[in-house]
């Protein structure tokens, strides 16, 4: 995918993601929950995914993005490097037919945030159902990307653009040991907030400091 850096490579694998996957979870509601990496050949899933995306930016509240997303713009943003989604019970199996409304309980990619000498730092972008919110799938998906961001390569996050205003990512990303290492004033014109510009907050999070988790534990 291009970027305002160009076309970035992203960092050799250290660990094969196939010792990792799926990892287990249990949310705050009692549901068993999966994360697998996204399939692109899965085209009713990737179908959702991108309607998760769209909605997400025709809400106008947590990404820049105005304009919804086609089928190709969807795959290079989303699929063009790492992805994975968070499922009910257990992994999606190829070739059967789910229910992905109720199946689908978030997904999240992971791509290099900066390129070349700076690559080792990544970004991750983060959706959550709207029918299954509340019940801890982002704090799952969240636990977990430290984990799979280290197997790919990657030393720390960066995460651009938290708007304030967004308290349920702002709770997450801190209650996860993330630091505010900075603030973009003004950043963001959001929907929520008529008649004014919304400040975001810059998240970093240094891997080879945090024990992270294996196989849904925290270390």
């Amino acid at each position: 995918m291009s970027s305002a850096y160009g076309t970035i490579p992203k960092p050799d694998s250290v660990v094969s993601l196939d010792t990792i996957l799926p990892i287990k979870k249990t949310l705050r509601n009692g549901t068993s929950a999966s994360l697998q990496q996204v399939d692109p050949t899965n085209k009713a899933l990737v179908s959702y995914l991108k309607g998760l995306c769209n909605h997400e930016i025709k809400t106008g509240t947590t990404y820049p993005q105005e304009q919804e997303m086609n089928d190709q713009g969807f795959a290079d943003y989303f699929l063009a490097y790492d992805s994975f989604v968070l499922v009910k019970d257990e992994p999606i199996m190829p070739g059967k037919e789910y229910d992905m409304q109720d199946k689908v309980l978030g997904c999240f990619y992971i791509k290099p945030n900066y390129p070349g000498r700076c690559s080792h730092i990544c970004n991750g972008g983060f959706f959550t159902s709207t029918i299954h919110r509340g019940f801890g799938a982002g704090v799952a998906m969240g636990e977990s990307f430290p984990t799979l961001a280290s197997a790919l390569g990657y030393q720390a996050s960066v995460f651009n653009l938290v708007f304030e205003n967004n308290t349920a990512s702002v709770k997450i990303w801190r209650r996860l040991g993330y630091q505010e290492v900075g603030r973009i004033p003004k950043a963001g014109r959001l929907e929520n907030s008529p008649g004014k510009l919304v400040d975001a907050i810059i998240f970093y999070k240094d891997f080879t400091e945090t024990e992270v988790e294996s196989n849904g534990t925290l270390a």
